[in-house]
C-alpha cells in the first residue's frame, strides 16, 4: 500500500470516536474520513481491498477512477439521486421511519454505491459479490467496524419482502461507483395492498364501466421492472411524471405554463402500453405515499361507456367523471385514471362528418372532463392506443406526453427471453444453473434473431409454446439449455410464418 492510502486508513482509525462530519451511525461509523482527507483515498483504498480479494489488476481498476472521473462535472453539481422501494412483509410489526433509518445505515455501511440498473437487494446473501467491501472493511478497519451489521441484516429480513434500487441516470452511467454522501438516497417504505379491484356498473349494464384498485397493489407489483424498452423511454416517462406531479404541488399556473397530466403511449398491440401505464402508476404511488397515503387506480373500459340507447353514451361518460372527480376531492388521494385503446372514446370527429352521432358527444364529454380534471393536482389520466391515426386531434393536443411503443429491440429481447429463462430455471424444468454464459453464446444470439419483429407479449409466450410443442412430461425432468434454446428458435420461425400466413388471408 502506497504511503498515501496508509496515512487515509491510519486517519479512518484515529477518527473512531470523532464526532465532526463523517459517517455517524449510532454513534460508531463504518467509515469515517477528516475532511482534509481527498474523497479519491477513500476511492483507492477500496480498490486495493477488492484487489487483493478478487485479483483485479491496477489497470482494471483504474479503468473504474477514468470512469468516476468522467462523469466528476455531473457529481460537483448535485447529488445523484436513487429510489430505494423497501416493501414491508405482512407481519411486520416495525415502524416505517425505523426501518427507513436501517435501511439507510445499510447502504451507508455497504461501501461505494454502484450505479447499476435496477437491482434488487439481496439480503439473504449480503456478503458476497458488490457487498465484499464490508467484510473487507471489517478484516482491516478493525475497531471501526461496529460489529452488529448482522443483527441489522436480521432486523432487514425479518421486516422486509423486498428491497429495490433504481438510480436516475441514464445506461452510461452503469457501473460507476460513488461516495456514500454523494447520493441523494430517497427510501420509500410502503405495505402491499392484496386486495383485488372493485367494479363499478351502471343500472342495467352487464360490463362493469370502470375497476378500482388502491395502490400499492399486488397484481401491478412486477409490471414495471419486467418491460425492457429502448434506452431511455422509462425514464423519460418517469421524469415526466414527477415534474407534472411537482408543477401541481407548487401550485404553477396552467394558464400561463400549460400542463394537463394527460399520457398518450401509441404503438402496435403487445408491446407493453398498458402495463407501463399500471407500472409507472404503481411507482409514483409508492414513491409519493408521504404525500398521497391513498393512491387509486381508476381503469375506465371505454367499450362499456358506449350505450344501447341513443345520445346516452356522452351522458355516461360525464357520470363516469363525475366519480372520479369525488375521488380527487379528498387531498389524502391521488387517482390514475387509464383508459386503455383510447380512440374507442375519442374517434376523430371529422370521419363522422357533419352527422350529429353518439361518437361526437362522446368525444366532447371526454374533452370538456379533462379540461375539468386538469384542475385537480392529485389527478393523471394514461391513455394507450393501438390505432392513432383514428384519434381527435384535440385529445392529442391535450396529451403532454405522445410516446411510440414499438416492438422490442435486439438487447430488450434479450433481456425479455433471459427473464422467462430464469423463471424456468426457479420452477425446474430448466436447470438451475445460471444462463449468463449461454446469453453471450452464438446460439442465445440466434435465438434473438429468429424473434426479431415480435411484440413483448408474443416474447412472453413463446416458452410456453415451445415446451407445449415438445411432447415432454414436467416429471421427465429438466431440460437441457442447449435443446430448450434450438427447439425456442424454431417456434420463433414457425410463429412469425404462422402470423405471416394470417396477414395474407386478411
Amino acid at each position: 500500500m502506497s504511503t498515501t492510502k496508509r496515512d487515509a486508513l491510519s486517519t479512518v482509525n484515529n477518527n473512531n470516536n470523532n464526532n465532526g462530519n463523517g459517517f455517524k451511525s449510532g454513534g460508531n461509523c463504518a467509515l469515517a474520513f477528516d475532511d482534509d482527507v481527498d474523497k479519491e483515498e477513500e476511492s483507492l483504498l477500496v480498490l486495493e481491498n477488492r484487489k487483493r480479494k478478487s485479483n483485479i489488476t491496477w489497470e482494471d481498476e483504474d479503468k473504474i477512477i477514468i470512469k468516476n472521473h468522467q462523469h466528476q462535472h455531473q457529481r460537483k453539481l448535485k447529488n445523484m439521486r436513487c429510489d430505494v422501494e423497501v416493501r414491508l412483509k405482512r407481519d411486520s410489526i416495525a415502524k416505517k421511519s425505523e426501518v427507513k433509518k436501517r435501511v439507510l445505515e445499510y447502504f451507508e455501511r455497504s461501501g461505494m454505491p454502484t450505479v447499476r440498473a435496477d437491482e434488487e437487494i439481496n439480503l439473504d446473501d449480503s456478503r458476497e459479490e458488490e457487498d465484499i467491501v464490508i467484510a473487507l472493511r471489517a478484516e482491516e478497519l478493525g475497531p471501526l467496524w461496529c460489529g452488529d451489521f448482522d443483527e441489522l441484516l436480521a432486523f432487514l429480513r425479518n421486516n422486509c419482502e423486498k428491497i429495490v434500487t433504481y438510480w436516475d441516470a441514464s445506461g452510461e452511467c452503469e457501473g460507476m461507483q460513488l461516495m456514500f454522501c454523494e447520493v441523494d438516497f430517497r427510501i420509500h417504505v410502503h405495505e402491499i395492498n392484496e386486495d383485488g379491484a372493485g367494479e363499478e356498473r351502471e343500472d342495467d349494464e352487464e360490463i362493469a364501466t370502470y375497476k378500482e384498485y388502491a395502490l400499492p397493489c399486488r397484481e401491478f407489483s412486477e409490471y414495471w421492472d419486467s418491460l425492457y424498452l429502448d434506452e431511455g423511454k422509462k425514464l423519460r416517462l418517469k421524469n415526466y411524471a414527477r415534474t407534472a406531479l411537482e408543477f401541481g404541488n407548487l401550485n404553477v399556473n396552467a394558464s400561463l405554463v400549460a400542463f394537463n397530466r394527460v399520457v398518450l403511449l401509441h404503438g402496435p398491440p403487445g408491446t407493453g402500453k398498458t402495463t407501463m401505464c399500471k407500472g409507472l402508476a404503481q411507482k409514483l404511488a409508492i414513491q409519493m405515499l408521504d404525500t398521497y397515503s391513498e393512491p387509486v387506480f381508476v381503469e375506465i373500459n371505454a367499450h362499456s361507456l358506449f350505450s344501447k340507447w341513443f345520445s346516452e353514451s356522452g351522458k355516461l361518460v360525464s357520470k363516469l367523471f363525475e366519480k372520479i372527480q369525488e375521488l380527487t376531492d379528498d387531498e389524502d388521494t391521488f387517482v390514475f385514471v387509464l383508459v386503455d385503446e383510447v380512440e374507442s372514446l375519442a374517434a376523430a370527429r371529422k370521419a363522422t362528418g357533419a352527422e350529429p352521432s353518439d361518437a361526437i358527444r362522446v368525444v366532447n364529454a371526454l374533452l370538456t372532463q379533462l379540461d375539468a380534471l386538469k384542475e385537480k393536482k392529485n389527478a393523471m389520466v394514461l391513455t394507450t392506443s393501438n390505432v392513432t391515426d383514428a384519434i381527435d386531434v384535440a385529445f392529442i393536443d391535450r396529451a403532454d406526453v405522445k410516446m411510440y411503443v414499438g416492438n422490442p429491440a435486439d438487447a430488450a429481447r434479450g433481456h425479455i427471453l433471459l427473464s422467462s429463462i430464469n423463471e424456468l430455471k426457479r420452477v425446474g424444468i430448466l436447470p438451475p444453473t445460471k444462463l449468463e454464459m449461454a446469453k453471450d453464446s452464438n446460439l442465445f444470439k440466434d435465438v434473438v434473431i429468429a424473434t426479431e419483429g415480435m411484440s413483448g407479449r408474443a416474447l412472453r409466450k413463446l416458452p410456453f409454446l415451445t415446451i407445449a410443442g415438445m411432447n415432454r412430461s414436467m416429471c421427465d425432468g429438466p431440460i437441457n439449455d442447449e435443446e430448450f434454446l434450438r427447439a425456442v428458435r424454431e417456434q420463433a420461425i414457425n410463429e412469425k410464418r404462422e402470423r405471416e400466413r394470417l396477414g395474407a388471408n386478411n
